[in-house]
């Protein structure tokens, strides 16, 4: 009986879903265009946003992850039926590991500080300048959350509490 309880209390830990800071910072409710329109107003505030990963760019000291903008449901998911905004960046101090980043159309979230902007290059060869974002922390969310609690893959569930 003791150990069903010790297995019943390790997986609903395993559920807890999003780190601490994620719910508690103190972030700002600014959107995706009023940076857009004025980066230096919105300069050094805690946003908290999310998307689908483009690209990731490891570099010595730091890393550099671009992504698609979405804007976040109530649970803190990309609402990819929503139209996106736009692209941003992510810079984080950690070296970002390409194996756990780096697939197509990944989605994330992330609290961090405006940190200015910064011009990339797209496919067509034309330079955009978008929002920069100092990470504080990252949240990817699992491969296939969406769809598949109940019904089509019951074990999908089980097998991304240990991916």
């Amino acid at each position: 009986m003791r150990l069903y309880l010790i297995s019943i209390c390790l997986l609903l830990s395993a559920c807890s879903g999003l780190s601490p800071i994620f719910k508690d910072a103190q972030v700002t409710d600014i959107t995706y265009d009023q940076v857009s329109e004025d980066i230096d107003h919105y300069k050094d505030s805690l946003v908290r946003w999310g998307g689908v990963i483009i690209d990731v760019e490891n570099n010595e000291d730091f890393s550099l992850m671009q992504l698609m903008f979405y804007p976040l449901d109530y649970y803190g998911r990309p609402q990819l039926t929503k139209p996106s905004e736009g692209r941003f960046v992510i810079k984080s101090a950690e070296f970002l590991r390409p194996e756990h980043y780096y697939s197509a159309d990944r989605e994330i979230i992330v609290v961090g500080v405006i940190d200015g902007d910064i011009e990339l290059t797209t496919s067509n060869k034309t330079s955009v300048w978008v929002p920069l974002i100092k990470s504080t922390d990252i949240h990817l969310w699992p491969i296939n959350y969406r769809g598949n609690y109940y019904g089509n893959c019951p074990s999908c569930y089980f097998r991304q509490l240990f991916w």
